[in-house]
């Protein structure tokens, strides 16, 4: 039975139906809201059965936007580590802290979450190309994908996206379009493009409202793990913010469903040289004005301009009483090595997490005795160049055992 009941329009409030390939509302050009019938869910899914079944995205199926198992697109995605940091929880400042790597998906990133979803209704709705716009994890996961499902692939990256994200995607066979310009120039290029109708690709980009349901499993997931008594607080990096968005929606959807009796404080981090959704939320905005992009470390979040997605970022922090900070380049930095301390390799992207709830502790902004997961969204593989130049490799090269065992005696 299919519990997804189709899609509303956040805009004018337009109703459409489950089958229907859409992205945007065809009447005013808003996102649209996937809807659940969440009465008979409560009747006939079972929170503590769905342990059980093999774990991932998929075992949440019901709470997704297809009409179609048999059309999955799986890489065993989803259901990644949480780790408990005490050392991290000291450093930071706050009385328990747990880390939720999507760094472990299967292309290291959190684009695997909702990406399995997109592919999947591609599949559905039969196309043979998918397509993305991206600052390079959104693209190695679309390549992988399309692969999985034995479709070709496109992707658009800025010229400075870091080269193992370009080589991944291209390695799984993707046609890789570099433009000159920030992501959110050629994001504005692509949408014109896709919607132009020049193309037959599946555009799992900005406006695809099947893709972004994914992203609510990390609230299924870590609900569950915290044996439905949620944390007080879930930290997300964030570029267009739809990320938080879904989130927030997941916990929504459980406390509709009867699963948990409380929603943590949503909070976001963005990049201090670019955050046009913190901006706006310190302004007590409800929507997000561009801003000029300027550099920073965390490339995967240099969008200026998050668009719609950015004002659904701002409600989910609003409602849930959490907050949105950036962070500079420094606390990053500092944030990957303090990740590295408890075994985690992370991009500098994804260590914003970190920095964002060590400077709201700090500032007072969120109360030391809190519980909170922070999610870190991508390997420090995908942005390797950036890692590497911040560590020495020795230029001695020992010779033999004597050697060795001098070099071994002097480190003690």
């Amino acid at each position: 039975m299919a519990y997804f009941t189709g899609f509303t329009c956040v805009g004018c409030g337009a109703p459409y139906q489950p089958s229907q390939d859409l992205l945007l509302c065809p009447v005013c050009h808003s996102l649209l809201e996937a809807n659940y019938d969440l009465s008979a869910l409560r009747d006939h899914l079972d929170r503590d059965a769905i342990a059980a079944r093999p774990k991932g995205v998929w075992r949440w199926r019901e709470l997704l936007p297809i009409l179609d198992v048999g059309a999955i697109v799986t890489l065993g995605e989803g259901d990644t580590p949480m780790l408990r940091c005490d050392r991290l929880a000291h450093a930071v400042g706050v009385r328990e802290l747990w880390v939720k790597s999507d760094a472990s998906n299967p292309t290291g990133s959190l684009k695997d979450r909702s990406i399995t979803v997109s592919a999947t209704k591609a599949v559905e709705f039969a196309y043979r190309v998918l397509s993305c716009d991206s600052t390079g994890n959104k693209a190695s996961s679309v390549a992988a994908y399309a692969a999985r499902a034995g479709l070709d692939s496109v992707v658009f990256c800025p010229d400075d996206t870091p080269i193992p994200k370009v080589t991944q995607s291209l390695f799984f066979g993707a046609k890789l379009i570099r433009v000159r310009g920030h992501y959110s120039q050629i994001n504005a290029m692509y949408r014109k493009l896709i919607h132009s109708g020049r193309v037959n690709w599946y555009d799992c980009g900005t406006d695809n409202p099947f893709r972004y349901e994914g992203k609510k499993t990390y609230a299924y997931e870590i609900a569950e793990h915290f044996g439905w008594q949620p944390p007080d607080r879930v930290v997300h990096p964030a570029n267009g913010g739809m990320s938080i968005a879904k989130t927030w929606k997941g916990f929504r959807e459980m406390q509709a469903l009867g699963w948990i009796d409380r929603i943590p404080k949503m909070t976001l981090v963005q990049a201090a040289n670019c955050d046009p959704i913190v901006r706006a939320s310190l302004a007590g905005a409800v929507t997000v004005a561009p801003i000029e992009k300027g550099p920073t470390i965390a490339s995967a979040l240099a969008g200026a301009d998050p668009g719609l997605l950015g004002a659904r970022a701002l409600e989910a922090v609003r409602e849930s009483g959490g907050t949105a900070i950036g962070v500079e380049d420094s606390e990053i930095i500092e944030a990957m090595t303090l990740l590295a301390k408890e075994g985690l390799f992370i991009e500098p992207s994804g260590a914003v997490a970190i920095a964002g709830l060590r400077r709201l502790v700090a500032s007072g902004r969120a109360d030391a005795d809190e519980s909170v997961v922070c999610v870190v969204t991508g390997s420090g593989f995908k942005d390797f160049d950036a890692i590497a130049s911040r560590v020495t490799i020795p230029d001695d090269v020992v010779d033999g055992y004597e050697q060795l065992l001098s070099a071994a005696v002097a480190i003690g």
